[in-house]
């Protein structure tokens, strides 16, 4: 560049650097060119300074990026030097790179920058700086084998651990040599995080078996359980990992009958998917159960969960039945449950989806009596929830009955009054017990399975049931009724069934079952408000008739002041005189007349409901 040229660029720069908004304009075009390795330049332009201005300048951030940060993120260490040495940059300056706060040493030890990372050093950088996330410079290093020995020679603490727990051993699994030189220098091998996952379980789930052995021969402990009561033996068969197992098989820590569930709960992950290979690993578990004598087979003993019976049979216990069992696909698959149930336990991710995957099974083949035995058993699985009203056992149980139809009137029947049951025995019973506030949440919760067990009453009720089962509906429903289920607002069984359009013949069963036909919800309204309410609905007028012939109170007045008689009255649906009584807590209301101190508690509810 010539002497002119150089002049008149310098110039450019050199104007008026006292404002901020001109740093910022030079600090762009260096951040610009440091992008584009252009050290001379940046070198010039900021030469043509004091140092107090070059400070001033390669302070700003750029796209929340200072000067060094940039340059370290482009590996240049000439550039690096220059700001360390020539501009007094902050070497604990931070930027952001992809959405992370750090330091220039935390993002050159990511990018594997050695020599950056030196010089870095050299200047005061902190050794254990960490990012926003609490992660050490020293743990993001720990890709690179040479990168962790210097960051140890030279002070890093490799004990630091994150925001969730995790440690420089837990981050450094793809690596046995790594693991190694860590282990060498001190890093707790059993050492968890927040979630109670150690070295040896992120190794398990990468499926590293050389890193494995290194924290195994290093005193990992192989029967600790973690997540979930899972231990590393469990977590590699629900990892579908064969070559770790057989491993954690072989050495001598495992009692006989552990071996002997390892098998069977491995056996029973390849149902329904490879049934011979499924039955390989229980006749193994079997051998083992016959020469140790290790009948009947029994919860392990870190699970600590109570057993719950349910209606699948009983687990095998000879190599005559298991023969018998492994010709028929059906039965080797509850099989399968049987053992998962046992080893994992009622309350376990795997054991749900596994019953799960075998109900859907069944419902899309149209085996609904095998799918509503699956539904039986959730059930009574979710009952020993602390939380018994999941969704996704609601939206199984639409599932069924979306597909039940008129030509499965059995099993309609069957499915309606085991979700009543349930709601009345166990969700009820979990509603009364939650406090005024967690109550209010879970009311939504319940008036979904309100509304599933209304649609499918309207349905059976549209069908010929036969005495008995006329008779038990009405005994289950009457029960349901007896818990007084509210949805959101207070809105009871009559308020819903209106909402849904559902048939007059159904408000005439809910009102023969015991229902308050005057119930209000938290805005006062009867099941004639939400009646008159739905003035469009082609069911309206029969819906009112019902109401009207079953003598529920048509003069209640809700919280907004309306009353359902004028509209009644209009439309020509009642037309006899009012009751009395009704007349007169009218005046009473009408004219203020001081009643508390004189009519019993029963009249004068009576008297506010009008």
């Amino acid at each position: 560049m010539s002497e002119r040229v150089r002049t008149k660029f310098q110039q450019s720069f050199t104007g008026h650097i006292y404002t901020l908004k001109e740093r910022r304009r030079i600090a762009k075009s260096l951040n610009d060119q440091a992008v584009m390795q252009q050290t001379n330049r940046i070198k010039r332009v900021l030469n043509s300074f004091e140092l107090k201005y070059r400070r001033q300048i390669i302070h700003l951030k750029v796209s929340r990026k200072p000067l060094l940060f940039e340059a370290t993120l482009m590996g240049n260490v000439e550039l690096v030097n220059y700001l360390l040495d020539e501009c007094d940059a902050n070497v604990e300056q931070t930027g952001f790179w992809k959405n992370v706060k750090c330091t220039s040493l935390w993002v050159a030890a990511w990018k594997n920058f050695l020599h950056v990372v030196d010089r870095l050093l050299d200047h005061g950088a902190n050794v254990n700086s960490s990012d926003s996330n609490q992660r050490t410079a020293v743990s993001i290093s720990c890709r690179s084998l040479k990168l962790v020995t210097y960051f140890i020679n030279r002070g890093a603490d490799i004990h630091v651990p994150d925001c969730k727990g995790r440690t420089c051993l837990m981050y450094s699994i793809y690596s046995p040599s790594i693991c190694q030189l860590l282990l060498s220098n001190g890093a707790q091998v059993n050492q968890t995080d927040h979630k109670g996952k150690d070295a040896l379980y992120f190794a398990i789930r990468k499926g590293e078996l050389e890193t494995i052995e290194v924290l195994i021969k290093n005193g990992a402990d192989v029967l600790r359980p973690g997540p979930k009561q899972n231990t590393p033996l469990e977590l590699c068969i629900l990892e579908y990992k064969s070559s770790l197992v057989e491993y954690l098989l072989s050495i001598d820590c495992h009692t006989e009958e552990a071996k002997a569930n390892a098998y069977e709960l491995f056996g029973s992950t390849f149902v329904p998917g490879d049934s011979e290979r499924a039955k390989s690993y229980l006749e193994k578990a079997l051998c083992i159960r016959k020469q140790y004598n290790l009948f009947p087979k029994r919860v392990p003993k870190h699970r600590h969960h109570q057993y719950i019976e349910i209606p699948l049979g009983i687990e095998f216990q000879t190599m005559d039945v298991l023969k018998k069992i492994s010709i028929s696909y059906e039965s080797m698959w509850t099989q399968s449950l049987i053992i998962q149930f046992r080893i994992l336990g009622p309350k376990h991710p795997y054991t749900i989806s596994a019953f799960s995957k075998k109900f859907h099974h069944h419902i899309y083949s149209f085996e609904f009596e095998l799918g509503i035995a699956l539904l039986e058993c959730l059930l009574l699985i979710y009952a020993s929830y602390p939380d018994p009203l999941p969704y996704n056992l609601l939206h199984m149980a639409w599932m069924l009955g979306i597909l039940l139809n008129n030509h499965n009137i059995k099993h309609a029947y069957n499915l309606t009054c085991l979700i009543i049951r349930y709601l009345s025995t166990v969700g009820m019973k979990f509603i009364d017990s939650l406090n005024p506030n967690d109550r209010r949440e879970k009311l939504m919760d319940v008036e979904r399975y309100l509304i599933e067990i209304l649609s499918q009453l309207d349905r059976l009720l549209a069908s010929d049931l036969t005495e008995d089962q006329d008779r038990q509906l009405n005994v289950t429903l009457h029960d349901l009724i007896r818990c007084q289920p509210k949805g959101t607002a207070r809105v009871g069984l009559l308020h819903l069934a209106i909402c849904l359009r559902l048939s007059p013949k159904l408000l005439i069963r809910l009102i023969q079952c015991g229902v308050d036909t005057d119930e209000q919800d938290d805005f006062g309204n009867t099941a004639v408000h939400y009646a008159v309410e739905r003035h469009a609905s082609d069911r309206q007028p029969d819906t009112l008739h019902c109401l009207v012939d079953h003598d529920c109170h048509i003069d209640i007045t809700n919280k907004s002041g309306d009353c359902p008689l004028k509209y009644l009255q209009q439309n020509g649906i009642f037309r006899n005189p009012r009751k009395l009584q009704c007349m007169a807590a009218n005046i009473i209301q009408k004219y203020d007349v001081p009643y508390t101190d004189i009519l019993s508690k029963q009249v004068q509810d009576f008297v506010r409901l009008h």
